[in-house]
């Protein structure tokens, strides 16, 4: 844990080190109407629901993730971060499920603008859990693209890419795999993209899903765009030495922002739940 430690203050002193410029200013009425041109999400609630999104109405349910949003927000807050990476150790774990979840949560946020991406670009899941083609109707409009490698690579915009929800949710997320996923987040134009996002829509966070650490080396890869991530392990699945190894090749890059303990069963009948923060403070 010394080493680790150790690990997470060097990541943090680093942190100015990464190469972002400021943003430029634009005036208010250019950033709300770019928000605005991004065509509407359509939610299925019904699916949702049985794909255990329920960030996105205020119930008994969003609790454990309104709890996260308020920690996670704290924390990036103080340390002036605004780029959130969630990866787990293996498949299965429910980062997906989670990155959904805590970004519906962040769009009930006031005066909070939210990007999440969809960066597991090898087996994208995201539109699935919305239930995008649940009941025959179409949850995410059609914008022409079936992954998010015309964004990554620079010769697509953002405004063409992504769906709103609400007024501060913009989410990008992918219909097909692909298998170039590491040749593509190694690509020069990837920073590029992640700044001219942040320039043209201004969020206070932006959430990337990546794909599990153990499977591929995609997220090693997208790391140095991030300033923190969050560790989702399961409950009776992910061993010690998996959230140990992971914490360590993950500290060598970023801040670690915690672990969570996803899928545990020993809670009560109407949560599913429970996390184990780990911050490196």
């Amino acid at each position: 844990m010394e080493r680790l430690q150790a690990a997470i203050e060097k990541a943090q002193s680093d942190k100015l080190g990464r190469g972002r410029s400021p943003l430029r200013a634009g005036s208010s009425q250019e950033v709300e109407g770019r928000w605005q041109q991004l065509p509407e999400l359509r939610l299925d609630h019904k699916a949702m629901q049985r794909n255990r999104i329920y960030a996105a109405e205020a119930n008994q349910a969003a609790i454990a993730f309104d709890m996260l949003r308020t920690r996670t927000l704290r924390h990036m807050q103080q340390n002036g971060w605004t780029r959130l990476a969630i990866t787990s150790p293996t498949p299965a774990c429910g980062k997906s499920t989670l990155a959904l979840n805590l970004a519906f949560a962040m769009a009930r946020q006031p005066n909070t603008r939210t990007v999440q991406i969809e960066v597991d670009l090898r087996q994208p899941s995201q539109r699935r859990l919305l239930g995008a083609n649940a009941g025959g109707q179409r949850a995410l409009p059609d914008t022409g693209h079936k992954t998010l490698e015309p964004l990554f690579d620079g010769s697509k915009p953002f405004g063409e890419i992504a769906h709103r929800y609400g007024k501060g949710l913009a989410l990008a997320t992918n219909s097909h795999g692909i298998h170039n996923a590491s040749d593509l987040l190694l690509g020069s134009e990837v920073g590029n993209v992640l700044q001219k996002v942040e320039e043209d829509y201004q969020p206070d966070i932006m959430i990337f899903d990546l794909p599990p650490m153990m499977v591929n080396d995609d997220t090693m890869a997208f790391q140095k765009h991030v300033d923190c991530v969050l560790l989702i392990a399961a409950a009776e699945q992910t061993s010690v030495a998996e959230i140990d190894h992971c914490e360590r090749e993950l500290a060598s890059q970023t801040n670690v922002l915690g672990v969570v303990v996803n899928k545990c069963k020993l809670l009560p009948a109407n949560s599913r739940y429970a996390y184990n923060y780990a911050y490196g403070s």
